[in-house]
């Protein structure tokens, strides 16, 4: 799960925030590629709720978190994040 560290940064980017947002986004397309990244996407939440979530797929929890430090926008700081263990019942 992730959230951005400032809550209108969503909704209202700085060029800077925009830019990693961009880097997020093509880190994500590439973890697809490699087949680590399930499913991801933004909630449409409104300011002060906003969240997105990701679902990778690796072999334990230490490759999991290690795509989670690796996303851009974890290691400038423009989202925070949280692993969950998450299991699929229904394909």
């Amino acid at each position: 799960m992730l959230r951005p560290v400032r809550e209108e940064m969503p909704f209202e980017p700085t060029e800077e925030e925009d830019r990693i947002v961009g880097e997020h986004f093509a880190y994500l397309r590439r973890l697809r590629a490699e087949g680590k990244l399930l499913v991801a996407g933004p909630s449409q939440a409104g300011v002060g709720d906003t969240f997105g979530i990701a679902v990778i797929d690796t072999e334990d929890e230490a490759e999991a978190r290690a795509v989670l430090e690796a996303d851009p926008a974890i290691v400038n700081g423009v989202m925070s994040g949280e692993l969950r263990p998450f299991r699929i019942a229904v394909r």
